[in-house]
């Protein structure tokens, strides 16, 4: 079966990057179509932690509030306790002035998605892309079920092991080491009932594995307990690292799912993010933070800059990507290229290094330190947002 269809904006991938991208542009009355392989509700992997920059912009573009968001169960807690834990034994444990909250990607995701269509978007689920084809003016989505989508914009919002990006790249339109600075986790939920031991905090472990670290984040009802690490210098450990950290926080791999693994952003972002007509959006375009890998909040606002540098090109399709990529390399990528400088000092000293070099810092300048990672402070210098003109667009 072929059908055609054509659009203003085709957006792949229905997660936060591209349901905000889809919200945006439909409001505005753009016709906006997204493609999903998978079906809504779907299960994420994902810790789902949410700092105070993120909720702030939720708060902004979604009139939304945190009240709001906690009776609909979109964010199930919240904490103002962490610890930090060597692989040791010797720990780190304080308090921050603002919360993070906590959310679970399923049915997060699945939230601004409705608000994607409610605006006008219109979903398509179970459309799995197989090839873009690229003109000036348009570009030609074809899906494994035989359609064939036209869109004046295309938007790639289709995760780290993107779609997208990899046809780009294998037409030459952009050039990029897909492999370099992506990093694998494994990740497990595991109910509550089995893991009374742990507390109801954050907790944030080094040591198990070279060029990364663990996890355990609560939830309502389960626990997301992961590991990650650059691949160029811990892929082969991983497994190993994963037994080691779940023995060190006593947890039985017989009483519990087995991890599943996925693909994460650590430093390999796009300074030029598409080609074209096509964007490249959050992790699609590699945009997480390369130190401690939070993703929320770069995809919600990476497809924000995309949506209004179209919203202010549209008949000028070149230009769309060149404004967007200007406003990407000045409020997002020039914090993550900061992150990237410290995790590669932090991260190349051997065994308890990193460790002693991270909880120093929280225990000398705890305010500074929090302030940076909820994104009042900037990674470079720490300095705050309100006075660095290159990051003012983050409030």
């Amino acid at each position: 079966m072929n059908h055609n269809y054509s659009f203003d904006a085709i957006v792949i991938g229905a997660g936060p990057a591209g349901s905000t991208a889809a919200y945006l542009l439909a409001s505005r009355g753009f016709r906006v179509l997204i493609l999903d392989k998978g079906t809504f509700p779907r299960k994420k992997l994902c810790g789902g932690l949410l700092t105070w920059k993120t909720v702030k912009f939720l708060e902004s573009i979604f009139q939304t509030t945190i009240d709001f968001l906690k009776s609909k169960q979109i964010i199930t807690g919240s904490s103002i306790k962490y610890r930090v834990i060597s692989s040791t034994g010797t720990s780190f444990k304080s308090q921050l002035d603002y919360p993070f909250h906590f959310v679970q990607r399923t049915a997060y995701d699945s939230f601004w998605l409705k608000l994607a269509c409610q605006a006008g978007a219109e979903f398509r689920p179970g459309e799995k892309v197989i090839s873009l084809d690229y003109t000036d003016l348009r570009g030609k989505i074809s899906t494994d079920k035989g359609s064939q989508f036209f869109g004046r914009f295309i938007f790639g919002a289709d995760g780290a092991v993107s779609k997208v990006r990899g046809l780009l790249a294998s037409k030459k339109f952009i050039h990029t080491e897909r492999k370099s600075n992506l990093a694998t986790a494994l990740e497990v939920f595991v109910p509550n009932r089995q893991t009374p031991q742990l507390p109801d905090y954050p907790h944030i472990y080094f040591g198990h594995i070279p060029w990364g670290y663990a996890w355990c984040l609560p939830g309502k009802h389960f626990r997301v307990i992961g590991i990650c690490g650059l691949n160029a210098k811990a892929g082969k450990l991983l497994r190993n690292g994963y037994d080691a950290f779940l023995d060190s926080i006593c947890i039985s791999r017989e009483h519990i799912p087995a991890p599943a693994s996925h693909a994460l952003p650590y430093g390999n972002y796009l300074t030029t993010p598409g080609y074209g007509n096509v964007l490249l959006l959050g992790d699609a375009c590699g945009l997480a933070d390369p130190l401690l890998g939070e993703g929320i909040y770069y995809a919600h606002k990476s497809a924000q800059l995309a949506a209004e540098a179209v919203i202010q090109s549209y008949h000028e399709p070149p230009e769309a990507l060149k404004g967007y990529a200007r406003h990407l390399n000045r409020v997002i990528i020039s914090e993550l290229r900061y992150a990237r400088i410290g995790r590669q000092i932090i991260f190349s000293l051997p065994g308890a290094w990193p460790y002693r070099i991270l909880t120093s810092l929280l225990k000398i300048m705890p305010k500074k330190c929090e302030e940076t990672i909820q994104g009042q402070r900037s990674f470079k210098w720490f300095r705050p947002v309100g006075t660095n003109p290159r990051l003012s667009e983050k409030k």
